[in-house]
């Protein structure tokens, strides 16, 4: 299993959980990483260490429902309709930049997200080998002049064991 791809599934996943809970949330990017993966979000309230555990929780929901990752391609015209109407003014921004006239969009469930791919089959093929790790500020791509926004940052793996050998690894190191 290409981990590159299972973690970009999870941050999809991610976007997916917190939109559910806090449906006002604007969504920045979520690039898998090395270790791991993390998602931008700008919301009013700082995200908490509960909160992550209720975005755990949703997020093993929706796992569970296995629902397929469905792409789709379309006129950079009408991807500016479907994420104005979703009041998405980040992925509006990356929108107007992409050189090509065509976008691809991804749709798991009742979710619709901007996004090249490629993600897993459906949301189940990510198993229960994630854990939400940490929360971060970071301003939008990277400029210090942007909106401040809120990086949860997670990690996932392709079976439980490699999850737990992770953990045990940083717990080592961090003493």
């Amino acid at each position: 299993m290409d981990l590159s791809t299972l973690r970009h599934s999870a941050s999809h996943v991610m976007a997916h959980a917190v939109k559910s809970l806090w449906p006002d949330v604007k969504l920045g990017i979520g690039p898998a990483i090395e270790d791991g993966f993390y998602y931008d979000f700008d919301r009013e309230e700082p995200f908490t260490a509960e909160d992550l555990d209720r975005i755990e929780e949703k997020m093993a929901e929706i796992i569970a429902r296995n629902y397929k990752f469905e792409r789709s391609e379309m006129k950079k015209a009408d991807a500016v309709k479907v994420f104005k109407k979703l009041g998405e003014k980040y992925k509006l921004e990356l929108i107007k930049e992409i050189p090509d006239q065509v976008v691809s969009v991804y749709k798991d469930g009742d979710f619709t997200d901007l996004c090249r791919g490629p993600h897993l089959p459906s949301t189940g093929k990510l198993g229960k080998a994630f854990k939400l790790m940490k929360l971060a500020g970071a301003y939008w791509r990277g400029d210090q002049k942007n909106q401040q926004l809120q990086r949860i940052y997670g990690t996932a793996w392709a079976d439980e064991k490699q999850l737990e050998d992770y953990l045990k690894r940083l717990e080592e190191a961090e003493k």
